[in-house]
């Protein structure tokens, strides 16, 4: 009665277990034969040891010419430069903008040139010649301080004077003249220091 049972118990088993496999292998075939919904990436050629390519970027030389304006040449290390200074130091080479950007700083940066060819072209030798010399002048000034004090001793001179001399115009307030005061006593002072080592011989 025993082995009757073994023998009926081992017969399910296997049954279960064929019916179990062809579930699966029919499930298994149902899955390849379906198409899918959602295709996947084609990974065959890609090469999963291989290391990202780094973004070349070509920097010409400080002294290579990336610009013409006329005939006048623009060295690189001019657009650095002034690409630099543009962008208060946040971009540095002139090689690594894109062209269109290249172009608009070549075209700011040619405004001083073409002033310079054309006040060749228009002024006259006597304008030019003035010219120089208001430069020469204004830089001269931006190195001379006068204080309001120092002002204010002139001016009070004067209106000494005034007094002096019976003057019946009367001298305007201190504040109302004092930059202009000042920018006298600048150009004094300029004139005094040119004038210092000159030789001069009356003929």
């Amino acid at each position: 009665m025993n082995k009757i049972c073994i023998r009926l118990g081992l017969s399910i088993t296997l049954l279960a277990t064929v019916l179990s496999a062809d579930v699966l292998k029919n499930s298994l075939t149902s899955m390849l034969n379906e198409k899918e919904s959602t295709p996947m990436v084609n990974l065959t050629h890609l090469n999963v040891n291989a290391k990202p390519k780094p973004v070349v970027r070509k920097t010409r030389s400080k002294k290579a010419v990336v610009a013409m304006i006329n005939k006048h040449k623009i060295r690189k290390k001019e657009a650095d430069a002034y690409l630099k200074e543009r962008t208060q130091g946040k971009v540095k080479n002139f090689d690594h903008i894109p062209k269109k950007q290249r172009l608009r700083l070549i075209k700011e940066m040619a405004l001083p040139y073409l002033a310079k060819d054309a006040s060749q072209k228009d002024l006259s030798k006597q304008e030019k010649e003035a010219l120089y010399v208001r430069t020469w002048m204004q830089s001269q000034a931006s190195k001379i301080i006068i204080t309001d004090a120092q002002a204010l001793g002139a001016y009070q001179q004067i209106v000494d004077k005034a007094k002096e001399n019976n003057a019946s115009h009367t001298v305007p307030p201190f504040e109302q003249i004092k930059e202009k005061l000042k920018g006298q006593m600048i150009e004094r002072e300029i004139i005094s220091d040119v004038m210092k080592d000159v030789k001069i011989n009356i003929l």
